[in-house]
């Protein structure tokens, strides 16, 4: 009866959404005694997992220890329980779980131990009372991460998983200043120690016996592979190729020549064997002229090290455990060099690898049959390289982790603090907003530009967005600006997880909505997104999701933060008026962020006179939040760069190049997205009227949105198709700004809009309406502000033409310092952390 209800159970448990199961076990107590270990995504039992399991089921002191391993597929599981029989283990102290399987959730929530040479996925969150202790899997030879060409998007679980991380493992110094500090960004947020202990998969390698290496060559028997200890092993052990760890493959043509060669010089005194790497081992299993050469997956590489005599790879991180047996030469294969070179940096130059670096199956052959090359540097790359690694590794990490002991030998190293001149670097965590091409990414970009990163610490977040544009915006800020975008959704019940469509729907100050349950939800988001970082200051730049309101909000962030500042980059009450009867979801969610206002420090709009707009309309929503203003800054350099692209490479129309050229012509250029907000009808009635008074003008509207088709028709009503041109979403707006004559904008709201100060920028003079918070956006002399009225816009187009005034320009440095002052004050920035009731501590208590 027990076991049918059981099968019942899972039965039962595999129909619910998975959101269920992780949170019935994360609602569950942390079992302390409990080790969750997994290798490579359920790959086996391999790796540095292995290694510290092996001496914890060893260690009579930890006997009170439950082990469970993470092996994806039954037959792996099934492989692992009979490795697990030859150790003398049984299910009763060792359990198996499938990967991404209801149990798998169970003991990734309630394990007290974690133990991964990867990353978990993105349900993950650690919880108080467990110990996470990230092994990774190699020592960095190529670009990783950051280092790589766009790498900073796809290292966003892996960041996220070394900041929840409670210890990290390193070979030494260079692994932890490589990889750590700079390839994933960690040094002034990670709160885990970098334990500099050396690798424990490498402790099989030494000193290891002869019955032990037998032990090894009957395991790769029984998987298929006859290893003859009387002939001589050559291990062929490539990486994966491709642009991304998730979509891997494997050279299987280039792998089939090497091999054959290899076999064909080398005669009958050599064994050729392959070792692929697990995440491509699937591909490698089905290469015809791999039988009985194939290591198997579940099998470590670091076992088959002990038992080989020449280690053929390519820029694979097993050339670092390599270094731990001085006997063992190594040959490096490859025939892609410069390929993957440009696509894969180097840390290290080729030229000073302890082996010979060869690109035809030929050479490589060549180098093995003369015993292999360069054993005069091997000495010295692994004292550098792998200084720790000398067969007590898992031994040192055990001492830590489990018995509370400080290293033995290496040392336990913090990122956590930044300093510069002796005082700690202050830490900013910014909400991004949605990404999209608009005025709120461009005014990020410019103020990420501004900041000096060498003296502030920058992680930016953001949640997938429709129409978003992440790429672009990585490829335009500093690198030193940490990315940290939303991997996954919030853990939850599918009811706690409506209170959130509760809170968008109706707002924080409705009855209805349990703000409290919100909050706590939001408190294991933070982890689940941001692990243990503590920031000084926390800021939602974009300012109309209500979700990330409240995630940036006072009272979920762990520990103490010195402010909490909220972006308001219009007259909101204005843009909620304009829209709400359109069935915008925007205006919805404005009026929700509203009720989430007093949850703030400071309430930042972009210039003062915007303040006085919102603070008049806003007040009631406000509580003890201060309304400060911070005016947007410009990437001057940026625009300036991107406005030396020739007209003739965007993909205009003929006819537009030709009006933006003909000196004889007065321009009118105006950009932003086509909605009523923004009338760009009013831009075209007026044109209407310029053209009947005999100017000859032409006007240029860049963007695309719902009113598109509306400003066609308006168009061709007025009869100016010849005057008037749409050209849509145009990715590079700026040597358009820089040749016309004059910018318009004919909003009737606005916020201090990045699009007028590019244009000043460019010294293209401006034309605008005066929408309620226009004070002080235009400077004096740079150009015009009229009424919000056709006939305004239309006497003013006229007046430019006929006297072609000359305009000042913008002092764009003096200009941005004052801005880049006016944030620092804005936020608190060098401030205690003090407000002005007194001093706050928020986050958990």
């Amino acid at each position: 009866m027990r076991v049918q209800r059981a099968m019942e159970l899972v039965r039962r448990g595999r129909s619910l959404p998975r959101s269920e199961w992780v949170a019935h076990w994360r609602a569950r107590p942390v079992e302390r005694d409990t080790v969750l270990y997994e290798a490579t995504f359920g790959a086996g039992l391999l790796d540095s997992p292995l290694a510290i399991f092996r001496h914890l089921v060893a260690a009579p002191d930890l006997a009170h220890l439950r082990h469970v391993w993470v092996v994806a597929d039954a037959g792996r599981r099934q492989r692992a329980r009979e490795h697990l029989s030859a150790l003398g283990l049984d299910e009763s102290r060792v359990r198996l779980v499938g990967y991404r399987t209801p149990g798998y959730f169970r003991h990734l929530a309630t394990a007290g131990y974690l133990v991964n040479n990867s990353t978990f996925p993105a349900e993950f969150g650690k919880r108080p009372g467990q110990t996470y202790v990230n092994t990774w899997h190699g020592t960095p030879l190529k670009a990783m991460g950051y280092d790589v060409p766009g790498g900073a998007l796809g290292a966003a679980n892996i960041i996220r998983n070394f900041l929840a991380a409670d210890h990290l493992l390193s070979t030494g110094p260079y692994m932890t200043d490589t990889m750590y500090r700079q390839a994933y960004r960690l040094e002034g947020i990670a709160t885990g120690s970098v334990l500099e202990v050396g690798m424990p998969r490498t402790d099989v390698q030494v000193g290891t016996t002869e019955a032990e290496r037998e032990s090894i060559r009957e395991r790769l028997r029984v998987a298929g592979v006859d290893v003859d200890p009387r002939r001589r092993v050559v291990l062929v052990a490539p990486t994966w190729r491709g642009e991304a760890f998730a979509d891997p493959r494997l050279d299987a043509e280039d792998l089939i020549e090497l091999v054959g060669l290899l076999q064909a010089s080398l005669g009958d005194r050599w064994q050729v064997l392959v070792k692929a790497h697990p995440v491509v081992h699937g591909q490698a299993r089905s290469m015809p002229g791999l039988e009985g050469r194939l290591v198997p997956a579940e099998l470590p590489v670091n076992d088959v090290l002990a038992v080989i005599d020449h280690l053929v790879t390519d820029y694979s991180s097993v050339l670092f455990d390599a270094l731990v047996d001085p006997r063992l030469p190594i040959t490096f294969h490859v025939p892609d060099r410069e390929l993957y070179e440009r696509t894969r940096p180097l840390y290290l130059p080729a030229g000073d690898l302890p082996g010979r670096v060869c690109t035809t199956a030929q050479e490589t052959a060549a180098d093995v049959s003369a015993g292999g090359s360069r054993a005069d540097v091997r000495s010295d790359w692994a004292a550098r390289y792998a200084p720790f690694d000398d067969g007590g590794a898992s031994q040192r990490v055990v001492d830590v982790v489990w018995r509370g002991a400080s290293p033995s030998v290496g040392r336990s190293v913090r990122l956590e603090e930044r300093t510069v001149d002796g005082r700690r670097v202050p830490r900013l965590l910014v909400h991004g907003g949605s990404l999209q091409r608009n005025g709120v990414t461009s005014s990020l970009i410019a103020l990420l530009g501004q900041i000096d990163l060498d003296r502030t610490d920058v992680s930016v977040a953001w949640g997938p967005a429709r129409d978003a544009d992440p790429d672009a915006f990585a490829a335009a800020v500093d690198d030193r600006v940490r990315l940290l975008p939303r991997v996954g959704s919030p853990n939850g019940s599918q009811r706690v997880l409506g209170l959130r469509h509760l809170l968008e729907r109706l707002g924080a100050d409705h009855p209805a909505v349990p703000v409290g349950p919100l909050v706590r939800l939001l408190r294991e988001e933070w982890v689940r997104c941001f692990g243990q970082t503590r920031f000084d200051h926390v800021i939602d730049f974009g300012g109309y999701s209500p979700y990330w309101a409240l995630l940036m909000s006072r009272g979920v962030a762990l520990g103490e933060v010195r402010t909490h500042s909220m972006w308001l980059h219009n007259d909101l009450a204005a843009e909620v008026a304009s829209t709400v009867g359109q069935g915008s979801a925007r205006a919805r969610h404005l009026e929700q962020v509203f009720s989430l206002y007093r949850r703030y420090d400071r309430l930042v709009s972009v210039s003062p006179s915007l303040s006085r707009v919102n603070e008049q309309s806003l007040a009631g929503h406000a509580g003890s939040a201060q309304f400060r203003s911070a005016r947007n800054v410009i990437d001057v350099q940026r625009v300036r760069s991107l406005a030396g692209v020739p007209l003739d490479d965007l993909g205009l129309a003929d006819e537009v190049v030709a009006a933006l050229r003909d000196e004889a012509t007065v321009t009118f250029v105006t950009a932003g997205r086509l909605t009523p907000t923004k009338n760009q009808a009013r831009l075209v009635r007026a044109t209407a009227a310029v053209r009947a008074a005999g100017h000859d003008v032409a006007v240029i509207i860049m963007g695309s949105g719902p009113l598109e088709a509306d400003l066609r028709a308006l168009v061709a009503e007025l009869g100016l198709e010849g005057s008037v041109h749409l050209t849509g979403q145009v990715a590079n707006p700026f040597p358009i700004i820089a040749a016309a004559d004059c910018f318009v904008l004919t909003s009737e709201h606005e916020g201090l809009p990045m699009v007028i100060l590019e244009a000043l920028a460019l010294t293209t003079p401006v034309l605008t309406t005066a929408f309620s918070s226009v004070e002080g956006v235009l400077p004096p002399g740079c150009g015009v502000v009229v009424d919000r009225d056709d006939a305004a816009v239309a006497r003013a187009m006229m007046d430019l033409v006929a006297r072609r005034p000359d305009f000042s320009t913008l002092d764009v440095d003096a200009y941005n310092a004052a801005a880049l002052q006016e944030f620092a004050a804005a936020i608190g920035l060098g401030d205690s952390p003090r407000t002005p009731d007194g001093p706050r501590r928020t986050g958990h208590t």
